[in-house]
């Protein structure tokens, strides 16, 4: 701080008090927009926003899931914190909202909003799709579309640095039997910057089944998947760009056809779209030990343009062996293990074996997403 001259104010450079605001927590920079009007124009520009969950990301990064509980009275929607040997777990509790009975899943969480889709009777109204912020206690329903019929549908959540939008996508399927839903029937995509509703193009996936739930990162939505080709199918990766509003189809890598324990998972490591595969490493039908390796797709160019391609960056052995990858967390694998439904293991990729305890039972966790306390609003959609 500045000494005092010729009767001056004591005061701190802005520089300076905008690095001490933005490794505080939002709960308090919410009280804070009070101080004065500098401040509550600070707290709420998009730099401030901006740097002040970059950081959270980086410093105090979080999960979030839905979680299956017999207790109703406990939200279904958590926040954990892998610290030491615990896994700290806190329920979201929204005022006036109660999600404790009706969530059916979150969608995807990106800069720090969830999407979550309420309501999953099977007989009853089409679910109800949700945008909420559990720093800030933001909710806003999304309004339905005038083709919301409650077909079979997949969705996707994420936001485009591109165009400074958060989107939601929507698949539906048509139902060819009673069976199974193998033909895209329409996909439309909701826009928080323009509050509405518009049908895309989605030739690419028309005869596609989506068999995992969604992972978005640097500006793209990704599905695993199968492609029905005649008689024939083959499993593949489909790529949604949320600024060019586009679908591709990404191959696999050369393994994803051995056979696997699971089916592959898809999640983020080092900003980058990554596959954990486990496989089975059997002796006389007897189950040893298992592998599981870890690609990361990495983006380039060649003499047609853009091209992706997989990196595998290790493989590491599971040990026990029904240990079972769920998501990746600062870059190790964490799995479950249902011996073990008290606990929570990581595989680091010098093959170091970390266990946490759960300080709270919580029953099934359902498919985990990274997240990060921020100031972003549904009000206010502009984000780098």
């Amino acid at each position: 701080m500045k000494a005092a001259t010729g009767g001056d104010s004591p005061y701190l450079p802005p520089e300076i008090i905008i690095d001490i605001l933005k490794r505080l927590r939002v709960k308090s920079l919410l009280r804070f927009r009070a101080v004065c009007k500098d401040w509550r124009n600070l707290l709420k520009s998009p730099f401030f926003i901006e740097e002040h969950y970059h950081r959270s990301a980086h410093k105090g990064p979080l999960l979030t899931c839905h979680v299956s509980n017999r207790n109703p009275i406990y939200s279904p929607l958590c926040l954990f914190r892998l610290e030491k040997e615990t896994v700290e777990a806190e329920r979201i509790h929204l005022k006036d909202f109660d999600f404790s009975r009706r969530v059916s899943c979150i969608i995807g969480s990106s800069n720090g909003l969830l999407c979550v889709k309420l309501g999953y009777e099977k007989f009853g109204p089409p679910p109800s799709l949700f945008l909420l912020n559990p720093a800030t206690r933001e909710v806003m329903q999304v309004p339905r579309s005038t083709n919301d019929v409650g077909s079979c549908c997949h969705f996707g959540f994420g936001c485009s640095s591109v165009v400074g939008d958060y989107k939601i996508v929507r698949i539906h399927k048509e139902r060819i039997n009673s069976q199974i839903n193998i033909s895209v029937d329409r996909v439309e995509v909701y826009s928080l910057r323009t509050g509405s509703w518009k049908e895309v193009e989605f030739g690419v996936i028309q005869g596609a089944s989506f068999l995992d739930n969604p992972v978005a990162v640097n500006g793209a939505i990704f599905w695993l998947g199968i492609i029905l080709e005649g008689k024939y199918s083959r499993p593949v990766v489909i790529s949604f760009d949320l600024a060019m509003e586009v679908f591709t189809l990404i191959r696999m890598p050369s393994s994803a056809f051995v056979p696997l324990l699971t089916p592959p998972t898809l999640d983020v490591y080092e900003n980058k779209l990554a596959m954990i595969h486990q496989y089975v490493h059997e002796l006389k039908g007897v189950i040893k030990y298992t592998f599981i390796d870890l690609f990361v797709l990495e983006e380039g160019s060649d003499a047609y343009g853009k091209s992706c391609c997989w990196n595998k960056k290790y493989r590491i052995r599971a040990d026990p062996p029904f240990l079972h990858p769920i998501f990746l967390w600062r870059n190790e694998i964490v799995c479950f293990n249902h011996s073990d439904p008290d606990s929570l293991f990581s595989l680091t990729a010098n093959n170091e074996l970390k266990r946490y305890h759960m300080s709270l039972c919580i029953g099934h966790m359902h498919r985990s997403f990274f997240y990060a306390e921020s100031l972003v609003s549904m009000c206010h959609t502009y984000f780098k």
